[in-house]
């Protein structure tokens, strides 16, 4: 079931299985169901317009039904009329421009990406300086090797923040990537994404989806 933060039922969330085609939305109770999902790990994810999005990691075994509640934040910032001139972009993509700009991480553009012919995400990340990706029996996981110590970075998904540690073979394929930010210290982070588990650093993706 998905509500707001008041337990209030949101009916119209997208409720996606990360990596898949698996797509479903509530009903006006909020309630959902995904049936016939193979035994695994699983990272789920929710959108609705005018709420924070959430994710969260699920376990799946055989036979197993899992029942689980997700609340919502509405996001009530409201910003002011703003006119923007120049090279039309995909509208979530403005930040990470400016924030190349300024140059105070370490970016991949589409181009980047393409020309290295990467199969998966955790291709790419092993090629990146003080990135290591460890394999363990939930996956593999980027870590941070910076400090000559490894810790898990903090994965963000089009403004989603997923589970830490994450596995990174749930991420999109290259080839859906529209962009790449690494930030190696918390000081580095951008304010808006900076939470209690980006630690170690975050890397941020973004897909080509308008």
């Amino acid at each position: 079931m998905v509500s707001d933060s008041s337990l209030v039922a949101l009916g119209e969330a997208s409720v996606a299985v990360l990596g898949s085609s698996l797509r479903v939305m509530t009903g006006e109770n909020g309630r959902f169901r995904i049936v016939a999902v193979p035994a695994g790990q699983y990272i789920l994810t929710i959108h609705r317009l005018g709420y924070v999005p959430v994710s969260a990691a699920l376990q799946v075994g055989a036979a197993d039904t899992l029942r689980f509640a997700f609340a919502m934040r509405r996001i009530a910032t409201e910003l002011d009329t703003v006119v923007v001139s120049g090279q039309k972009l995909i509208p979530r993509l403005s930040g990470f421009e400016a924030r190349r700009k300024f140059g105070f991480g370490t970016f991949l553009t589409q181009e980047d990406v393409e020309r290295q012919h990467a199969v998966f995400v955790a291709d790419i990340l092993r090629l990146m300086p003080n990135i290591s990706v460890v394999w363990s029996l939930t996956g593999e996981t980027a870590d941070n090797t910076r400090f000559g110590r490894k810790c898990a970075f903090q994965v963000v998904l089009d403004e989603i923040m997923l589970p830490t540690p994450t596995d990174v073979d749930l991420l999109p394929s290259p080839r859906d990537i529209a962009g790449m930010e690494v930030y190696y210290t918390p000081a580095m982070i951008p304010l808006q994404y900076r939470s209690a588990t980006s630690t170690c650093g975050m890397i941020i993706i973004w897909t080509k989806g308008e």
